[in-house]
């Protein structure tokens, strides 16, 4: 017996195909009325075709003659759920496919030569009930049934093999969508595995940084290098509540760098200014967590060591098509010609690159280049949404707000 067919001896069902146990396909061939129905409307609409071949003189009445057609395939009700067993027993459509019809063909001439006595007999019975006075043929009668139970046995095989072939379709339907559901799922989980990766990766870079700017105060300038350590903690808190989800919103995205510039501020005071520069509209728009931070940690240590000015580093945000667009642009030294050609990234940059690979592969764009004015900018692009469409109502912010 094929594998994922089950016995046919099940409660009747009007679909091929139900769940069973564990939610596994159980095919399921028509029930005894849906049968009994079928094959009477086949006999009823044969004999309208055989009502227009009959002479106008015929000594049996139309309806009665309707009536005793229809009957002769009552017994292919019995026999038509044993027919669907023998042609599961030996499909047709598989690889011994013509071996299969040979058996088909053997096993047909038993069985039409028990059902054509019987069609014969349900012929005669119902002359007889509505029309008694008709003369009835002689007993050898049934064997002009014959070629009728030949053609009526295969009319049930290809009924089951319809039904069985149409399960098999809906059962590898289910499988595929099985499949592609897991493949989504591992995707899923590969890449928030790569996200905690990269996220393990960045966090320890950005902590080891900072403790190394409070370790060089702490001889210095105590008292800085105190609020610096208890203004690391609140962040470290903050970094960590998000470490649970991919995204967050940009207004809390910003609320998470502004303290990381604080933090910095203690350091530089004010040979460090940054600006933001963010539309209060886009404040629920979602974006990357711990996105903003490696970017302006980067212009600090990169862009701005040995200016001999007031490092000035200006974020903005805005929103282009369908696109949300973050600029990072600092006036100090620029970028190397390895870090613009892609060969030379540090660890924040780069893991930024692989963040947004992942999270949205094909999707976004990160550009690093030189300013204008001599300094670097950092552009990145990634599709412009909301969490659910819906978000919390923020006040207004001033479109540009300087942290000293």
């Amino acid at each position: 017996m094929p594998r994922g067919l089950v016995s046919d001896q099940q409660a009747p069902s009007t679909a091929p195909f139900t769940t069973g146990p564990g939610n596994r396909a159980v095919l399921r061939y028509p029930g005894f009325g849906k049968v009994f129905l079928i094959w009477t409307a086949i006999g009823i609409l044969t004999s309208l075709r055989y009502q227009l071949q009959r002479p106008s003189n015929s000594e049996i009445r139309d309806v009665v003659f309707m009536a005793a057609f229809t009957a002769c395939y009552y017994p292919w009700v019995a026999l038509t759920p044993l027919v669907f067993r023998i042609e599961r027993r030996f499909p047709l459509g598989h690889g011994n496919w013509f071996r299969n019809l040979g058996l088909l063909a053997m096993i047909s001439l038993p069985i039409c030569l028990f059902a054509s006595p019987w069609m014969s007999g349900f012929f005669a019975g119902v002359l007889t009930v509505l029309q008694p006075a008709f003369t009835l043929p002689a007993p050898r009668f049934w064997w002009l049934h014959f070629p009728m139970a030949e053609a009526l046995f295969w009319c049930s095989v290809a009924w089951g093999y319809f039904v069985r072939t149409q399960f098999q379709l809906r059962e590898q339907e289910q499988r595929a969508a099985r499949l592609a559901l897991e493949k989504s799922q591992l995707e899923a989980g590969l890449k928030q595995a790569q996200l905690d990766v990269i996220r393990v990766r960045l966090n320890p870079h950005f902590l080891f940084n900072s403790l190394q700017n409070i370790s060089a105060l702490t001889k210095q300038d105590p008292q800085t290098a105190s609020r610096m350590l208890a203004r690391l903690g609140d962040l470290l808190r903050a970094v960590l509540r998000q470490d649970s989800e991919p995204e967050s919103t940009l207004h809390e995205e910003i609320e998470l760098t502004r303290a990381y510039v604080a933090l910095e501020q203690m350091r530089f005071g004010e040979r460090l200014l940054v600006t933001f520069n963010i539309a209060p509209d886009l404040q629920r728009a979602m974006v990357p967590c711990f996105l903003l931070q490696p970017l302006i940690e980067n212009a600090i240590i990169h862009g701005l060591r040995g200016v001999g000015k007031t490092g000035e580093i200006q974020v903005s945000t805005t929103k282009e098509s369908s696109e949300l667009v973050m600029t990072v642009a600092d006036n100090g030294i620029g970028p190397s010609e390895d870090a613009l050609s892609g060969k030379k990234a540090g660890v924040g940059l780069g893991s930024t690159r692989e963040r947004l690979a992942t999270m949205y592969p094909d999707r976004h764009t990160l550009t690093l280049r030189r300013s204008a004015e001599g300094g670097t900018e950092v552009r990145i692009a990634i599709p412009f949404r909301f969490a659910n469409n819906e978000g919390p109502s923020f006040p207004d912010e001033k479109p540009t707000v300087a942290d000293r």
